[in-house]
């Protein structure tokens, strides 16, 4: 069966969104495939999402958005199910091989191998894109969050990783969705002409800014307090900055009484997660007042319009959707000096950047935020300018669904 259908001319349209994690699953990647699929769906581009069935009380398979989205088993395995659906995902792709003509494969650590491997053999059109650093040259295997490497994780693990980027490269592009990306994928040996570069998008009409009074009002109906109010949106997970976060709001947070720091997600089903260190250390240290935790919310835009600033203290970022809805609010943000933030905030125009596990520097960076009312509006005008220019979901589905067109004109 080799090769089966690669004579065949390759259809343009028909896309598979393959990821290990989706809906009812909380987070910027699975919010991000979420968008848009609902941006192609809207664009009439017949779509289905195949993903893990990481929640094991959500169906295997059900409409979500009007799309179709496919659960293979086995159920109830956050943390391992990538590993465990591999061949599910690729007998599924089999059986479905008539509804698709291009694999997208979102997050591409272990799934990449198998979207590759089934475009081969059904004549196929495949591309993958990295959501994080690490994916392709294997650092998500021996790098931790705070950046250490196990050496003898390393060792084991390079053999595998090259053999399987040998496999990988077969497939028809590679998006990258921040220069970080892109110079991973080059140094790995991916062919320039093989990379595309197209950046996460986000709703910037769902994502904008509110007057005042809507402020106040939205508030109100959240339960919110008065004053300042600093918010942070994404997983509570180590990696993210904010166990350093929280250690330097115990100390400036006092200084400052009328402000508050809003946490706007949960760890839940993350095996990274530092939510009950975070929760134990606010109640240890009596900061109940100071520090507030939203959970998982459907309704995050809200929140975001409701704050007065945004921090995002995160140690490793390729292109962080938190921070794109963020500055699309119009909200001034102090971010960490990483090269996926440095993406999106050129440092003293559209915001402010200050080095990851500084203390003085984010220090310097919250009385900034709070003391140039003028200056750190001008960077909320500016930031929501710079995304609605670069990182709307409609141009960006526009972008993707030329990628799709280009791979399928060319010969087999």
């Amino acid at each position: 069966m080799k090769n089966l259908n690669r004579s065949r001319e390759v259809r343009k349209g028909r896309i598979c969104l393959l990821t290990d994690s989706y809906y009812p699953v909380v987070g910027g990647g699975e919010a991000h495939a979420r968008l848009m699929c609902g941006e192609f769906r809207r664009l009439r581009v017949p779509v289905f999402v195949l993903t893990g069935h990481k929640v094991a009380t959500s169906q295997a398979f059900e409409s979500v958005d009007g799309i179709p989205v496919y659960r293979v088993p086995p159920a109830g395995y956050p943390r391992m199910g990538k590993y465990f659906m591999l061949f599910s995902s690729f007998w599924r792709l089999i059986l479905m091989r008539s509804d698709y003509d291009v694999i997208y494969v979102c997050g591409i650590r272990t799934l990449g191998l198998v979207a590759v491997m089934i475009a081969l053999l059904l004549g196929k059109r495949c591309v993958l894109r990295a959501e994080s650093r690490g994916e392709v040259s294997g650092a998500f295997v021996w790098e931790k969050p705070d950046g250490r490497v196990n050496s003898f994780l390393k060792l084991l693990a390079m053999g595998p990783i090259l053999l399987r980027n040998l496999i990988l490269k077969r497939a028809d592009s590679f998006l990258s969705i921040a220069p970080v990306i892109r110079d991973e994928y080059e140094s790995c040996g991916i062919p320039q002409e093989k990379i595309a570069d197209i950046p996460n998008g986000i709703d910037v009409v769902r994502f904008s800014p509110v007057a005042t009074d809507a402020k106040s009002a939205l508030r109100r109906k959240l339960g919110l307090p008065e004053g300042r109010l600093f918010a942070y949106t994404g997983k509570l997970n180590r990696g993210k900055g904010l166990e350093f976060l929280i250690r330097v709001w115990k100390d400036w947070g006092p200084r400052h009484p009328d402000c508050k720091l809003l946490l706007i997600g949960s760890g839940a089903m993350q095996f990274l997660s530092c939510e009950k260190e975070l929760r134990d250390f606010v109640e240890q240290n009596a900061m109940q007042s100071s520090v507030l935790f939203a959970g998982s919310v459907s309704n995050v835009q809200e929140y975001l319009q409701a704050s007065d600033f945004f921090v995002f203290p995160s140690e490793s970022e390729a292109l962080p959707l938190a921070l794109l809805e963020a500055l699309a609010t119009g909200l001034p943000t102090l971010a960490s000096d990483i090269g996926g933030c440095r993406a999106i905030i050129v440092d003293g125009y559209d915001g402010q950047l200050a080095l990851p596990n500084d203390a003085a520097a984010w220090v310097a960076g919250l009385n900034t935020l709070i003391s140039n009312p003028a200056r750190v509006a001008e960077w909320g005008r500016a930031g929501r300018e710079t995304v609605v220019k670069k990182f709307s979901m409609t141009h960006v589905a526009e972008q993707h669904l030329a990628l799709f067109a280009k791979i399928g004109s060319k010969p087999s």
